[in-house]
């Protein structure tokens, strides 16, 4: 299996700034143990507490970053094409517990995403342009947009996503997402408009705090700290992550 940790910060984009990072493509995955209650020789592990509810996180590596996290969910999870090994869910849930790094202790207390994918991972295919944003505030306030660009009509469009209200989450009907970027490509400022199921429309500005370029294979994300405008007009904090397939992108920046 492959797995990776990353710590980021407001201006280290490259890899190589991070104030911390590591990776193991070819890691074994342990034999003889269950997927709620898993410890990886990596050092990273995580236990069930309860399904689709509670889980506990954890990482330890010397002296360098230590994780002790738990994250308990405000809603079921929001599915997608869940069938036959293929779909996705998306579950936005608090997350408290402490960072340590280099010594530095950092408190977490904040809203967070989990979500779920199972698919085929198709290495060769130069076409994927995805985006994926969320933010919230509360259990009542709160949003999740995954769009996909369409190129003939040269614009994101919904994937899935959901709404969350004072009575509940309501799933998105329709969305577009529009990006301002610097001229090297990078994301500045991202506004997804749509609509729910009940016909209110939404409408959330995000503004980058923090953002670094993530090498993956077989893409290419530009994974981002965002303070939105939240649909009820608070404010909020969440993410933006581009996926792009390497060919795409560099078409853009060639343009």
């Amino acid at each position: 299996m492959s797995c990776g940790i990353y710590v980021w910060e407001q201006g280290a984009e490259e890899l190589w700034q991070l104030p911390y990072y590591r990776t193991y493509w070819h890691l074994p995955f342990p034999q003889g143990q269950q997927l709620t209650e898993l410890s990886l020789s990596n050092g990273l592990s995580y236990r069930c507490l309860e399904p689709l509810t509670c889980y506990h996180v954890a990482y330890e590596d010397g002296d360098s970053l230590s994780l002790d996290l738990t994250f308990d969910a405000l809603h079921p999870p929001h599915e997608h094409g869940v069938r036959d090994g293929l779909g996705h869910f998306d579950q936005l849930g608090r997350l408290t517990g402490e960072i340590v790094l280099y010594g530095e202790r950092i408190p977490v207390d904040c809203i967070e995403m989990r979500d779920r994918t199972w698919g085929p991972r198709r290495e060769s295919r130069q076409k994927t342009m995805l985006a994926y944003d969320y933010g919230a505030r509360s259990e009542t306030s709160g949003f999740h947009c995954s769009t996909l660009f369409d190129a003939e009509r040269q614009q994101y469009r919904l994937l899935t996503g959901f709404v969350l209200r004072e009575h509940g989450l309501r799933h998105v009907t329709e969305a577009v997402r529009d990006v301002v970027r610097d001229p090297g490509g990078r994301p500045e400022r991202i506004e997804v408009r749509g609509r729910d199921e009940d016909g209110a429309e939404f409408e959330v500005c995000g503004e980058i705090v923090s953002r670094w370029g993530m090498p993956s294979t077989p893409w290419f994300n530009w994974v981002s700290t965002v303070r939105w405008s939240l649909p009820d007009g608070s404010e909020g904090y969440g993410e933006d992550q581009e996926t792009w397939s390497p060919e795409r992108f560099r078409a853009l920046r060639r343009a």
